[in-house]
């Protein structure tokens, strides 16, 4: 019922005599943990929304307006465009062939659920999540503020460093950082440290692998990590705020390209028929 995250914390309190206040802090992480995952949701609704009721246009109009203007154009007994004809091909295909879109959707979800269970597979997307030009920087925040809640919050409640780093690998959700911290932890056994093993993996954003290296040498790690936490969550915060910014009218202006582009396309063809300029 209980990650080793939380068994810790508590067994950490337990032998300090210090429960109360394990329990405070380990309340205000969760706090923490779940304002940031609330924070990501609420602000992707919005896109979200906008893009599904977008492709439902797309299908409305595919679906059961172009396929009415088919017998018309028939009727005229004139070649209409070669864009046209693909826009009623493409009606044509939505009214005959729903089902099995609808179904091959349904595959592909299943395909791609099924192939992120499979070790190899997640790991080089988890590798993409966090390298990736676009959303690369965005995850590797969101990644860094987990790890640096987890860690400070684990040496703050007195769980020594190499317990704590092989805590927090085994409560990753990214497989490639998770390897990048069992590597550390190897390091730290053999007495290298925490920051300089991380920096050689180059994994890790340089700004928090500094910090991180500035609270070991003043000996205040657990602060240190919970300082570049709060740093990051901030970041992402500002992050997800500019991506936002450019989502929304990305989206309008790509589903307005697409339903411009077929009206433009019926009503060149219908101007052709009765010989009307365009």
């Amino acid at each position: 019922m209980f990650s080793r995250f939380y068994v810790n914390m508590i067994r950490a309190g337990e032998a300090g005599g210090s429960l109360p206040t394990v329990m405070l802090r380990l309340a205000e992480y969760i706090e923490r943990a779940k304002a940031l995952r609330d924070t990501i949701t609420a602000s992707l609704t919005y896109p979200a929304l906008l893009a599904v009721v977008s492709i439902g246009a797309v299908v409305v109009l595919l679906g059961m307006v172009v396929p009415r203007f088919k017998p018309i154009f028939a009727g005229a007994g004139k070649a209409v465009p070669p864009m046209t004809q693909a826009v009623l091909w493409m009606g044509d295909v939505m009214r005959g062939y729903w089902w099995a879109m609808l179904i091959g959707t349904v595959a592909l979800a299943w395909l791609v659920a099924r192939r992120l269970r499979d070790p190899d597979f997640r790991y080089r997307v988890d590798r993409w999540l966090v390298t990736g030009h676009v959303v690369g920087p965005l995850f590797a925040r969101i990644e860094m503020a987990r790890f640096s809640r987890t860690l400070g919050t684990l040496l703050t409640n007195g769980v020594t460093l190499v317990a704590a780093l092989n805590i927090v690998r085994e409560t990753m959700g990214n497989a490639w950082l998770a390897e990048a911290v069992a590597g550390v932890a190897r390091e730290l056994k053999e007495g290298r440290g925490l920051g300089r093993p991380m920096m050689e993996t180059w994994r890790f954003p340089m700004l928090a692998v500094h910090m991180i290296q500035v609270g070991e040498e003043t000996g205040r790690l657990d602060d240190m990590l919970l300082q570049v936490a709060q740093t990051y969550d901030r970041e992402v915060e500002v992050a997800i705020q500019k991506m936002l910014a450019l989502l929304q009218p990305t989206v309008i202006i790509l589903m307005a390209g697409i339903i411009a582009f077929i009206i433009y396309a019926i009503m060149s063809a219908m101007l052709s028929v009765y010989d009307l300029p365009f």
